[in-house]
């Protein structure tokens, strides 16, 4: 069994292993058990999927009692490392998660005693014994957190049969966050495995170190894609609320979105929570959210076909008759590229939505900020200024990019640093710059041609 394996066979044997402090240590112990716990996590969220639903009880009944007949200590609860908590004087918070503060307790329950210390001293007999008793933990802990998953994964789970509703569209949500969180790990493990190689070298050749991560890191990448691609189809079908749900789905869910808005802000009205989702569908990178352990950002992982174009067009429609009497219009601009106006940052392929307002607005509607069909981003309001001339001005021509940079900063109120990195990019051919930098030079000559 290869070392970098931490799938269920290599949990099964961890737990069986009665020798195994002859090889590691039991912090040692402790991540392996930890990594297989969210490989196998991962790979059951993946199997069930695919399982009829009359099957996966009896699936997951295989895998829990294959845990239970290891031979390892059940019960081996807190109070048989109470003393070596004290001891140490650590939490088993910080020993979970890894991040005790102290150099002896790793000396003692992370360093391989039989070489560290003679047989028979204090600091021999301490390590051994407070080894042993962790170890015994820790495999009943994580035997005892994998069987609640697998446990909970059940449709008997707590005795009664849990509602269907969602379940698949949860499964392949709940998979996404694994595969997120797996393809972290991996990245991690490559880029500790280039420190302990190669150190601070900037100018080092790790592409070998590279290489061998390659293949797994694209595997999960494509996972991740096919999942995404599988939640659009099946949220219909479950009506299951995500940031890409179908317009169907959207729409059923409308009303809550609106009640759990104005429970936020109180003094809200309908016309503030539908700007707030026009504003909700114009940055689709920043709400493009899975949750699981931690929150995960899909928008790279998506394409924009038609399946989400249609879709976002449906719901603009839908919003738009909502607006109406309240005095706005809805346009959009399908296929634009996305500029997150925070930074000037291309944030992908998508549907532009500007909204305008109308004479039809009520008296008592309140003012609000909108996106302008005429305003600019970062970069084309440098690509204006070099073509009217502003950068020849001989005073702003001898000036240093960062006094410029300030300069069009009082004028525009735009950031800085934004502004110092597009103006340092006029110095670069359009070729370097790709076509997104084009549709600007092109826009703005389209803004010029019009003033003619």
């Amino acid at each position: 069994m290869s070392d970098n394996y931490y799938g269920f066979e290599k949990f099964l044997s961890l737990l069986d292993d009665n020798n195994i402090l002859k090889k590691t240590t039991a912090m040692g112990v402790m991540v392996h058990l930890q990594k297989c716990i969210e490989e196998i996590k991962s790979n059951v969220l993946t199997d069930l999927l695919s399982i009829d639903e009359i099957k996966k009880d009896h699936y997951l009944d295989l895998k829990i009692n294959e845990i239970k007949r290891q031979d390892y200590l059940k019960g081996y609860g807190i109070n048989k490392i109470e003393r070596w908590l004290k001891k140490f004087n650590v939490s088993i918070e910080d020993v979970i998660q890894n991040t005790v503060n102290s150099d002896y307790f790793y000396k003692m329950v992370d360093g391989y005693y039989e070489q560290n210390f003679d047989p028979g001293t204090t600091e021999y007999n301490i390590s051994s014994a407070a080894q042993n008793d962790f170890l015994l933990y820790f495999l009943n802990y994580y035997a005892n957190e994998l069987i609640s998953f697998l446990e909970s994964k059940k449709s008997t789970f707590t005795g009664e049969i849990i509602k269907k509703e969602n379940i698949k569209s949860r499964d392949i949500s709940e998979t996404i966050a694994e595969k997120f969180y797996n393809l972290k790990e991996t990245n991690k493990r490559m880029a500790d495995e280039i420190q302990a190689t190669y150190g601070n070298d900037i100018f080092a050749d790790h592409s070998d170190i590279e290489l061998k991560y390659e293949f797994q890191i694209d595997t999960i990448k494509d996972e991740i894609k096919q999942l995404v691609s599988d939640l659009y189809g099946q949220s219909k079908k479950d009506n299951y609320y995500y940031f890409d749900c179908p317009s169907e789905v959207y729409i059923n869910y409308f009303e809550k979105r609106k009640e759990e808005y104005l429970i936020e802000v109180p003094e809200a009205n309908e016309s503030e929570f539908l700007l707030s989702e026009i504003k909700y569908f114009s940055e689709p990178y920043n709400n493009r959210i899975i949750k699981g352990n931690a929150e995960y950002d899909y928008n790279d992982y998506i394409e924009y076909t038609d399946r989400y174009r249609i879709s976002l067009k449906r719901k603009l429609e839908f919003l738009a008759k909502k607006l109406k009497p309240y005095g706005y219009a809805i346009k959009y601009k399908e296929g634009e590229a996305l500029i997150d106006e925070t930074n000037g940052n291309y944030r992908g392929w998508g549907t532009e939505i500007v909204l305008e307002k109308t004479e039809n607005k009520s008296e008592d509607i309140p003012e609000v900020e909108y996106k302008s069909e005429k305003q600019l981003t970062t970069n084309q309001i440098v690509l204006l200024l070099q073509e009217t001339g502003f950068f020849s001005h001989p005073k702003i021509e001898k000036a240093p990019k960062t006094r410029q940079s300030e300069l069009i900063s009082k004028i525009c109120g735009l950031n800085v640093k934004n502004l110092k990195k597009k103006i340092e990019s006029l110095d670069k051919s359009p070729k370097e710059l790709g076509k997104n930098h084009q549709k600007d030079i092109d826009k703005i000559e389209d803004i010029l041609n019009k003033l003619e």
